[in-house]
């Protein structure tokens, strides 16, 4: 099923890449409680309420999570070991592509990331484009929160099965554009240690909503 979101584009599917080790966190990041949910099940509980019927792929290495069994997601394993998150969003695109190459683009976002998905839509949505993938960008770019073309789904199959590992070398040989997001959702668009963490919470109350 196809499902027109608020912009240029259709979405087909989301992905939420969190196959992460962790290691600078030191516990599972999608496991953090921000409120009374764990960071993965606010991504999903919020992209469920936005897309009732979509479909959500959870790139999630190995793990499953018992809080989302009543969302109906699709989780999607790594089959190859040190292939970092394109082996997921590989194989989410490549899934969505089997659909139909033509379904529009895959909705993909980080599992750390504080920013809600309907303000990310909103920035990655907000200008028209012929560029099969789009990313965000705050006080840098952040090639983990984006729109990526169904039609990319073999290219990247076959990127990272011969092993290519850098997923802006795979997006420079693709036509791409960024999107702007306001400067204060810097801190709370990347996390990796729990200093960083703590900086994104209290940064967070007073971000720009858009």
């Amino acid at each position: 099923m196809i499902l027109a979101n608020e912009g240029r584009s259709h979405i087909h599917a989301a992905a939420i890449l969190c196959g992460g080790e962790s290691r600078r966190m030191g516990v599972d990041k999608a496991s953090l409680v921000n409120g009374a949910t764990s960071l993965i099940e606010r991504q999903v509980e919020e992209l469920r309420a936005m897309f009732p019927e979509l479909r959500i792929f959870i790139c999630s290495g190995s793990r499953d999570y018992p809080e989302l069994e009543a969302y109906s997601v699709d989780y999607i394993h790594d089959t190859l070991e040190s292939a970092g998150p394109l082996s997921g969003l590989g194989q989410a695109l490549s899934t969505v592509a089997m659909d139909d190459e033509d379904a529009g683009s895959l909705f993909v976002i980080p599992i750390d990331s504080l920013i809600l998905p309907t303000q990310i839509l909103k920035v990655l949505t907000s200008s028209q484009s012929a560029a099969s993938i789009t990313l965000l960008t705050s006080q840098r770019l952040h090639p983990l929160h984006g729109l990526f073309s169904a039609q990319l789904g073999r290219d990247m199959v076959q990127y990272v099965a011969s092993g290519g590992r850098s997923v802006m070398d795979f997006v420079k040989a693709h036509t791409w554009q960024v999107a702007v997001a306001p400067d204060d959702w810097e801190p709370c668009l990347n996390f990796n240690s729990p200093e960083e963490y703590q900086e994104a919470i209290v940064a967070l109350p007073a971000l720009t909503v858009l």
